[in-house]
């Protein structure tokens, strides 16, 4: 019964910020999300701790008071971007575009001439959800895998706004047939590979440090031949976007799967972790990324 209800004040609560943030002009709302986040910062000490705990250890060349300042940015990104979630719905791809400078349509365009779709990886990185919302804008199919969320009604709000917005997700569970099916169409998946999951993974590096990651995108280009094309979106000062996609990863293939998953999955944590430190606000250091330790730490391997 209690359940219940929580469920249905988060699906409420979080439907009538919705309706409000979809009305104020767009800075106003950007800045509601901000002041937000700044309260949130303030009363969540374990994630805030655990944000200051990661980026100190990451970026030991900044001081205390820089590390505060970028957890404080870190929590303000994420206000900001549930803000922008929230006002997917109704924009228009001209406004998506006027919103978000795109970069790169040329590596998808050469990726899907090859006719076995591609695989968009990034990260929870700068506003993602714009990210996706903006490769359906420049006319390219998308549908990312996605995990459910423990909230079954603010799940179903999430997954309309996806659908709105014209990325609908592919559910976790079934990820792989649903992947699949989509990249034999010679259409784009998205995949979020930069948290510490229950999915099979590998440990690889991480800024320094053994991290659980999962080797999905290798396993399936490997798979299918389909490209991965890293691609990230960076918020910029005035609150704009810009939109990168990289080159294609190229995969090394030795013929040992295990070391091919393990050497081509800390390829593409390179390329997420080099965006994350050039831009170190827009990450987010609160997740517990190095909770998974290998129980053999010289051997990063998890089967």
């Amino acid at each position: 019964m209690w359940r219940s209800l929580k469920d249905y004040g988060y699906g409420l609560t979080a439907r009538l910020m919705s309706q409000c943030v979809a009305r104020l002009p767009r800075k106003v709302a950007l800045s509601i999300g901000a002041s937000l986040a700044v309260t949130a910062f303030k009363l969540v000490s374990h994630e805030r701790e655990l944000a200051h705990k990661h980026l100190a250890l990451s970026l030991d060349s900044r001081d205390t008071l820089e590390i505060e300042q970028l957890v404080r940015q870190c929590f303000q990104n994420l206000g900001k971007t549930l803000v922008e979630f929230m006002r997917l719905p109704g924009m228009s791809s001209k406004q998506i575009h006027q919103l978000v400078a795109f970069e790169g349509r040329g590596h998808i365009d050469r990726a899907l001439a090859r006719g076995n779709g591609a695989i968009i990886l990034t990260g929870h990185f700068g506003n993602w959800e714009l990210l996706a919302a903006s490769i359906v804008a420049n006319g390219y199919p998308l549908r990312p895998l996605v995990r459910q969320l423990r909230s079954k009604r603010l799940d179903a709000l999430v997954s309309t706004y996806r659908e709105k917005a014209g990325y609908p997700g592919i559910n976790r569970d079934g990820a792989i047939r649903g992947a699949l099916r989509c990249l034999k169409k010679n259409e784009l998946i998205g995949i979020l590979a930069d948290v510490d999951t229950k999915t099979d993974g590998v440990f690889v590096d991480f800024f320094g440090r053994p991290a659980y990651t999962p080797y999905g995108p290798v396993a399936i280009a490997l798979k299918t031949g389909a490209t991965i094309l890293p691609t990230f979106i960076i918020r910029q000062p005035d609150d704009s976007h810009r939109a990168i996609v990289e080159p294609p990863l190229v995969l090394e293939q030795s013929g040992n799967k295990r070391q091919d998953l393990i050497a081509n999955t800390q390829k593409f944590t390179k390329v997420i972790e080099s965006y994350i430190s050039r831009y170190p606000e827009q990450w987010i250091w609160m997740h517990e990324r190095w909770k998974t330790q290998p129980q053999n730490p010289a051997n990063h391997f998890a089967d």
